[in-house]
């Protein structure tokens, strides 16, 4: 029985104008990079890889680096990740029911119609097919593919920019059934867009080209290092402008838990490279994974319990890192992960303060405290928690936004929640022990553990500027209030 009710095929859409419109141009432009990078660099046969997606004549050669890495006539089927540049959806995008193939003028790519079927039924794959008409960052990829391993079945998939880390782990779980040794995936992705123009240009002075490329470095490390935490980290917290940052997310997922071997970042270079002009300037990435697919391995989670001063100290570095990440949009973050591949005992669920505090004369003059903001609920990994905190915590409204040169006259604080537990009445409340939260007619607030102890309040008052805290009355938690409490592991970057 026929799997579609139609025949369609999707046009090209960029053809003439990302690479050559002419069939026998193309073919000897994509056969010319291609050449050239086999000659260049002798890489084992990868089963995955991520590939820039610009005009031919900006990010081809790079392309070529991963494509020529692909073990060509082996491959039955080619599962293409992109992004979406023209609408805005969580999940996956497949294409309408009725396309049976992609063409370009090299002719056309036929879908894998039964792995798309496959799919089209599981959570996360519900995305608009509309976002495959205009889209180029799978079509560039086409004459590659259809030079390289011309026998190959597709299996196209534009990923929404709102699709969060759960939901990459969701569409990479799901995809992990169609892997097999005649399986590749490939990832269509630009790395950093910098210029006025792109809206993005925190990078500036005569190490410009230089930065571009150590960010490129770094970034793609996170994904050579299969790690989807750290990537996801360093491109949220600097925000760079990765704009296939979520399709690379569900490859590092499909690493990290169906793949044994190793990722090799092949080649970094930026279109300001070419042109010789960096006020304008894309990073490109080539990165392949040569090794084999396995079954979804998804180990449980490390459990809760008191964390060792090197690990508080690794917390530390972290909430700094963000921070500075955060306010320069460099790869401290990335750094940090790349650092500490053994962290994998701060993946425990629990929440988690940044507490910044003014040193020297500021204390002085305007109070130790800068900033504290946190999550919580031990609903996600620490480290996870140690990078939303610090975050907030430099968007504290209740201060000035922290600034970039404030950071060497802060010090950080990271305190580790307990998981919080309701309590009968204020009585169960122990000062300097407890840490509360406070809840009344849908205000709630919180203090840590040591905030009473600093302040030398006694519980009577210390719920009394609660109060206050949740903009209420002073005496509103007498009046119906309810209150949880937990206890913290508190690490200090001072004395």
């Amino acid at each position: 029985m026929s799997l579609t009710a139609a025949a369609e095929v999707r046009p090209p859409a960029v053809a003439g104008a990302f690479y050559p419109g002419d069939g026998g141009a193309l073919r000897a432009e994509v056969e010319g990079h291609l050449e050239r990078a086999r000659a260049a660099d002798k890489t084992p046969p990868a089963r995955a890889v991520v590939v820039p997606h610009a005009g031919f004549g900006f990010s081809g050669a790079t392309a070529a680096r991963s494509f020529a890495s692909l073990p060509g006539t082996e491959i039955g089927r080619v599962i293409l990740l992109g992004p979406s540049h023209h609408v805005s959806f969580s999940g996956g995008a497949l294409p309408a029911a009725d396309v049976t193939a992609f063409r370009t003028p090299l002719g056309d790519v036929p879908l894998d119609l039964e792995a798309i079927a496959a799919l089209r039924g599981r959570p996360g794959f519900d995305g608009p097919a509309r976002a495959h008409g205009p889209e180029h960052a799978l079509e560039v990829e086409l004459p590659f593919l259809q030079v390289v391993a011309p026998d190959a079945r597709l299996v196209p998939i534009v990923v929404g920019p709102t699709t969060s880390l759960d939901a990459c782990r969701a569409l990479a779980r799901s995809l992990a059934s169609l892997l097999d040794d005649g399986t590749v995936v490939v990832v269509s992705s630009d790395f950093t867009h910098h210029g006025r123009r792109y809206g993005w240009n925190p990078y500036d002075g005569p190490d410009l080209a230089d930065t571009l490329l150590e960010v490129g470095r770094d970034t793609a490390g996170r994904i050579a290092a299969g790690d989807p935490r750290g990537f996801f980290a360093q491109v949220e917290v600097s925000r760079d402008t990765v704009c296939g940052n979520r399709p690379i997310a569900v490859l590092t997922e499909l690493v990290a838990h169906a793949f044994s071997g190793r990722g090799e970042v092949l080649e970094v270079t930026t279109s300001g490279h070419l042109t010789g002009s960096f006020d304008l300037s894309v990073t490109y990435a080539a990165v392949a994974f040569s090794g084999s697919w396995k079954a979804w391995d998804e180990p449980a989670g490390p459990p809760a319990r008191t964390l060792e001063e090197e690990e508080g100290r690794r917390l530390l570095e972290l909430a700094r890192a963000t921070l500075q990440s955060w306010l320069s949009h460099d790869t401290s973050v990335a750094r940090w992960f790349a650092d500490n591949p053994g962290a994998s005992g701060l993946l425990m669920p629990a929440g988690a303060f940044v507490t910044l505090n003014n040193t020297g004369r500021r204390a002085r003059t305007d109070g130790k405290l800068r900033a504290c903001m946190g999550v919580i609920e031990a609903e996600r990994p620490l480290v996870d928690a140690v990078v939303q905190a610090a975050v907030w915590a430099a968007q504290d409204p209740r201060f000035p936004s922290l600034e970039l040169d404030e950071l060497d006259r802060v010090e950080v604080e990271v305190s580790v929640l307990s998981p919080p537990v309701p309590v009968a009445s204020a009585e169960a409340i122990e000062v300097g022990r407890h840490g509360v939260v406070l809840t009344v007619d849908g205000h709630r607030a919180v203090f840590l553990p040591q905030v009473a102890v600093e302040q030398g309040w006694e519980r009577d008052a210390m719920l009394d500027h609660l109060s206050l805290k949740a903009g209420l009355a002073r005496d509103a938690w007498r009046r119906g209030g309810s209150f949880e409490v937990f206890t913290a592991q508190v690490f200090s970057e001072g004395p």
